[in-house]
């Protein structure tokens, strides 16, 4: 749906980029951004979120939110793919059909400092660990 980053904006996050490879769904939020008329701090991208967060730089990125499809199995590469473009200060929110605890976490370069369940939701707020 894009709340999370549509959420970010209204508090003053920009620029946020929406990531998404559903050709529908990103005409859905294309429509949403501009009904909002957030279009000059939201951008939409139809692409693979986890290359495209392979592919930014080092260390240029305050917030990502992640919130793969549950059924997916992309939750430990979108990890892994977003610590290195994480600012040292950053933050990484993350929404699962399950808990992540430190021991997890750890080995992918994150400390939990947040975890909340919300019915099926496990919410997780990450900070990047040095190394």
């Amino acid at each position: 749906t894009g709340a999370l980053g549509l959420e970010a904006a209204s508090r003053g996050a920009a620029p946020v980029q929406l990531l998404e490879q559903d050709a529908d769904l990103v005409k859905s939020l294309q429509a949403t951004v501009q009904r909002l008329k957030a279009s000059d701090q939201v951008s939409v991208r139809r692409t693979d979120g986890v290359a495209t967060l392979r592919g930014m730089p080092a260390a240029s990125v305050d917030l990502v939110l992640l919130d793969p499809p549950f059924e997916s199995k992309l939750f430990e590469s979108a990890l892994k793919a977003a610590r290195p473009c994480l600012r040292p200060t950053g933050w990484l929110y993350l929404e699962a059909p399950e808990s992540w605890d430190e021991a997890r976490l750890a080995p992918l370069g994150y400390g939990l400092y947040r975890h909340l369940k919300a019915g099926a939701v496990h919410a997780h707020l990450l900070q990047p660990w040095p190394g």
